[in-house]
């Protein structure tokens, strides 16, 4: 009876141990994190799927970026190559839109 028991207590807490790693490690993804971000702007600005998939490109490599800074002063320089960027891929009015709308705006940026 014992030995069943312990049994059913070892896979259970390995089982429960996978699960968490697994949503763990999706939580600060930079794809997921970039998708989601695209998503919120997608609705705001329709895009073609060229300048989409750069866009999300881009989201990848700040988040990926900003995991890897340590001061406020790389934070900063992330946040200004990010802001230049979507800058010169967007026309001046769908920029103009985009900055318009502050909350996309500033989750874009950082």
């Amino acid at each position: 009876m014992k030995k069943i028991f312990f049994s059913l207590l070892l896979l259970f807490s390995f089982s429960t141990i996978a699960f968490a790693q697994e949503g763990k490690s999706n939580d600060n993804d930079p794809k997921t994190l970039a998708k989601s971000e695209l998503s919120a702007l997608v609705k705001e600005i329709p895009l073609e799927s060229s300048l989409e998939n750069g866009i999300f490109s881009l989201l990848v490599y700040k988040h990926q970026a900003l995991s890897k800074a340590t001061t406020e002063k790389e934070r900063n320089q992330i946040y200004e190559t990010i802001k230049s960027k979507l800058e010169g891929t967007f026309s001046p009015d769908v920029f103009r839109k985009l900055k318009n709308n502050k909350a996309l705006y500033e989750n874009l940026i950082k």
